[in-house]
């Protein structure tokens, strides 16, 4: 069919932009979206009767084409053919088209991205609604279109092809549709991926940040953030020496929150002052924009989970220290953490000085339970506390972290091993990945801005200097040096924040369990004669393994709280119509948890039985993966 270069009702000039190929475009959200055409390439589809020994004789006889490329961007059979010229590239579809057996030639066409936007014989076109099937019909056979289908749910809105007599290129005849007045819009069919929405990180710190990837899944691939639901609102209490607004931490996640050090009630950190920053980067960074790195979006530090509010405590004077802050002090933050709405409280301090038994205050261990026990309307917070640093000089957890009402947590390197320094012994829960302390850790993570903060004002530490090279430049908004179990503290605090943003009904305690059992137990940490290892609790965090343990049945990932017919009808499809696998997992069709091979017969018949005969729930948690 010859095309037509031309939009009916408007004049299309055909432009040859060195470099860029030639103008054109389609229509999407009322504006002209301009395309551009690779003349190095062009795409053709031959009839349906023609031989395909024909179409590769026909090939070879045109000496422009130099051959046929694989391209998973081409729909509807159309071949792509890369050319040895562009020159007097519409003249030359046209006498390729012309050929005996050739149906339909398409140019290649890019977005202004140079991703392929490939056509085929298909467009999208949505009538008025107050239009007749008479009078589409008597539109489509004007402009010699078929219909294909009519959308699912949406009246009027069709999928027509495009045919050998209809005169036009496809991007023209959806062009000439959407300028009707007896149409909405109008838009080709493009052969475009769509993709799962996967975390991806263009990250400009990408390769300084592991400890976070440690635990959130297999990076860029499958992770944490690819479970659905999770935009849910949570908030987390940093109990610590203050936060600040941060260009990776807006001020719209940043709550109001308390000073119980000093009297001007200013819960901002004091000059120098940062550790609370970078235990807040860890759990609720943005993720947005570096303004060192020239304003690229998704170029700040990664997070556990960015849809975190913070709630912050400061508990430290703007000295950064702590002298004259009283038990009473911490339990009235505490206290006022989990009354204000906390949902997580995480704290990473301790009492360094002394070991289990000559540190047990009954008011701040009171608050404590108290939080875990009356917040979030009964069901609990969860208190997150680091096991402390003082390995080999003090034995032990240090208090409060060892407290049944609390949840300690230890750092190991990122091989899974215990860091020398990080306190253990009983009463430990669980540890997670970290750097070095006395800021000679690697980890990445927030400091105030500009020059207030840590980097580079604070030259030494236990005795140690510290040396600032965060990035090109030392970017002076982050910390570069973090670590200690300050820094695995808040990977379990966000991790806690995420099972609560999947499943807002848990209880503290039923977070506590979550945590444990879904731990990474595999390494050689020598024999495990205690339960919890008197080294590593109950492993190392993995946040990927947590959220999973609670999303088994939710077979289609839409994050809907109650499994429905649409998990049984996505579980039967994969399983007998080669339909989707579960993503982000296939262990969410491990509905009655047995360990086996997810999504077999029982499976279904157990989704059955709680659907219509009033058996069991899928099992949650669910701990095998």
């Amino acid at each position: 069919m010859r095309k037509l270069r031309l939009v009916v009702g408007s004049l299309a000039v055909i432009i040859l932009t060195a470099g860029q190929g030639l103008a054109h475009h389609y229509y999407g959200g009322g504006n002209a979206i301009p395309l551009k055409v690779d003349s190095s390439k062009v795409t053709i589809k031959f009839d349906e009767a023609f031989p395909s020994a024909n179409q590769q004789a026909l090939l070879a006889g045109i000496d422009r084409i130099v051959g046929v490329v694989a391209d998973d961007h081409a729909i509807d059979d159309f071949m792509v053919c890369t050319l040895s010229t562009g020159e007097n590239y519409y003249n030359f579809a046209d006498s390729v088209e012309a050929l005996d057996g050739v149906y339909s030639v398409e140019p290649f066409y890019r977005n202004q991205s140079d991703s392929a936007f490939l056509v085929g014989t298909r467009l999208c076109v949505a009538f008025e609604e107050n239009l007749s099937s008479a009078q589409i019909e008597s539109i489509n056979t004007a402009y010699n279109t078929v219909i294909d289908h009519e959308v699912p749910g949406m009246p009027n809105v069709y999928v027509l092809r495009n045919t050998d007599s209809s005169g036009y290129g496809l991007l023209d005849l959806a062009n000439t549709y959407y300028e009707m007045s007896e149409t909405r819009y109008s838009h080709p069919e493009f052969g475009v991926w769509i993709q799962k929405h996967a975390y991806k990180l263009y990250d400009y710190y990408a390769d300084y940040q592991p400890h976070t990837k440690r635990v959130i899944g297999e990076f860029n691939t499958a992770s944490v953030w690819d479970f659905a639901g999770l935009q849910r609102p949570i908030t987390v209490a940093v109990i610590d020496d203050g936060v600040d607004p941060h260009e990776d931490l807006p001020a719209s996640r940043l709550l109001p929150g308390y000073d119980y050090a000093d009297t001007d009630n200013d819960p901002s950190p004091g000059y120098k002052c940062a550790h609370g920053m970078a235990c807040a980067g860890i759990i609720a960074a943005s993720h947005t924009t570096d303004s060192i790195a020239g304003l690229q979006s998704s170029s700040g530090t990664i997070s556990l989970y960015p849809f975190v509010n913070v709630l912050p405590i400061k508990i430290f004077h703007d000295g950064c220290d702590a002298v004259g802050i009283y038990p009473s002090d911490l339990a009235a933050g505490i206290t006022a953490a989990y009354a204000s709405g906390a949902d997580v409280l995480s704290n990473s301090w301790g009492y360094g000085f002394s070991g289990p038994g000559d540190d047990d205050y009954d008011v701040l261990s009171e608050a404590i339970e108290n939080a875990t026990l009356l917040g979030r309307g009964g069901c609990g917070c969860p208190v997150i506390f680091s096991a402390g640093n003082a390995h080999p000089w003090i034995s032990g957890v240090l208090y409060p972290a060892w407290l049944p009402s609390a949840f300690s947590v230890g750092a190991t390197h990122l091989d899974d091993y215990r860091w020398g320094y990080s306190s253990y012994g009983l009463g430990l829960d669980m540890v997670a990945p970290s750097g070095d302390f006395c800021l000679q850790g690697d980890v990445w993570t927030l400091d105030q801005m500009s020059n207030l903060g840590n980097n580079p004002n604070v030259t030494s530490m236990c005795d140690y200097p510290v040396t600032w090279n965060c990035g090109p430049g030392n970017d002076q908004d982050y910390d570069c040096n973090f670590g200690g179990t300050s820094a695995a503290c808040p990977i379990v605090s966000g991790t806690a924040a995420l099972l609560l943003a999947k499943d807002s009904t848990l209880s503290a305690q039923q977070v506590y369990d979550i945590l444990r059992g879904s731990a990474v137990t595999e390494l050689d940490w020598g024999p495990l004669q205690d339960t919890p290892h008197v080294q590593y609790g109950y492993g190392r965090v993995d946040a990927f393994r947590a959220v999973l343990s609670i999303s088994h049945g939710d077979i289609n990932n839409d994050g809907a709280d109650l499994i429905d017919v649409s998990d049984l009808v996505y579980l039967v499809d994969w399983i007998y119509v080669e339909g989707p696998a579960p993503f982000p997992s296939t262990r969410l069709a491990d509905v009655d948890c047995s360990g086996g091979l997810p999504g077999d017969i029982a499976d279904i018949v157990y989704l059955v039985d709680y659907m219509f005969t009033s058996g069991p729930p899928p099992v949650r948690p669910c701990f095998e993966f």
